[in-house]
């Protein structure tokens, strides 16, 4: 039998078929794959869709972790700017609380009038006892008592005085610091937004269970025993100290004399207490004839972070400093 004869129409059908595959090499078998072009047009579309999705899912990523470090460096630019926000309110305490008892004005104060009280008391003795036994010295020891009471008037007049000084001194520093703080605060950055501070709060005041800086002065037996009748003196450890603020009046006829000694931290073996800060539940308000031994202040500052057109917040830090203590008493 003769070959078979092809047809034209069979060629040209299989050289369809051979013309519509793609020939590859698999790197695996080393075997040839045969793939038609319906095939190869599906897997490459598939290909394209899943670096599409890739695309997206990556800008997903991208904005989350910008999202994260905004707020990270908006959290971290809050807690920054809060402590530093503390920290000057303390320096602006601490500028009032050493100018309060600059140069020790106030515990010498006190102590001299202690001094004072007791050589009206001393007098006084002294004047009633020439009186019965030496009569004829009666006008020298009214003189000296009334030189003691003059002391004593003189010394309250210069302690009023000085309260008005101290405490205007104390204010003016404070508000100087503030001054000279505020202008480095106000700072414009992408994630957050930084405004002046404001000053709300100054004022000054006492430090509670903190009583004179003046130890009880001996000598005098009958005028230990009105001190101890009276409560005028506190035994604290170590010391019995005058309590601040009371009249510490003396017996008639001299008790129309005042001997106000304010609140202030007592020299501890020979060391002087520096100023510092305190709690702020420990500050009290003086009485109108008071000096102040200590500074309480409070600043506000507006922030705005990068979290949205309404992001904006007043951080807000308060301070109370107590005054310089007292010098060791000559």
């Amino acid at each position: 039998m003769g070959k078979p004869r092809s047809r034209p129409g069979n060629n040209f059908l299989l050289h369809k078929r051979i013309t519509n595959r793609q020939w590859f090499h698999s790197p695996r078998n080393k075997k040839v794959i045969v793939m038609s072009r319906h095939t190869f047009k599906v897997r490459a579309k598939g290909s394209r869709r899943q670096s599409g999705n890739m695309l997206i899912l990556g800008s997903v990523v991208m904005a989350l972790v910008g999202l994260g470090l905004t707020i990270g460096y908006s959290y971290g630019g809050l807690v920054f700017t809060h402590n530093r926000l503390q920290a000057s309110a303390d320096e602006i305490a601490l500028a009032g609380a050493r100018k309060l008892n600059d140069g020790d004005r106030i515990g010498q104060m006190n102590n001299m009038i202690a001094r004072s009280r007791q050589l009206v008391y001393e007098s006084r003795l002294q004047r009633d006892k020439v009186e019965s036994e030496y009569p004829q010295l009666i006008a020298i020891a009214q003189q000296l008592l009334d030189e003691s009471r003059d002391t004593a008037e003189e010394l309250e007049s210069q302690r009023k005085h000085l309260k008005i000084v101290a405490q205007n001194e104390a204010l003016i520093a404070m508000e100087k610091k503030f001054d000279l703080i505020k202008g480095t605060y106000p700072m414009s950055l992408p994630w957050m937004k930084v405004n002046s501070p404001q000053l709300v709060r100054m004022r000054l005041g006492r430090l509670e269970n903190v009583e004179s800086n003046v130890e009880e002065l001996k000598n005098i037996a009958q005028l230990e025993s009105w001190d101890k009748q009276h409560d005028f003196v506190k035994d604290s450890p170590g010391l019995r100290l005058y309590r601040r603020n009371c009249k510490a009046e003396l017996p008639s006829p001299e008790s129309d004399l005042k001997f106000y000694m304010c609140s202030l931290a007592p020299p501890v073996e020979k060391t002087v207490s520096p100023a510092h800060i305190s709690l702020a539940k420990s500050y009290k308000q003086v009485q109108e004839h008071e000096i102040a031994s200590c500074t309480q202040v409070k600043i506000i500052l507006n922030v705005a972070t990068g979290l949205g057109a309404q992001a904006q917040s007043d951080l807000s830090a308060m301070s109370t400093a107590a005054a310089t203590g007292a010098s060791p008493q000559q």
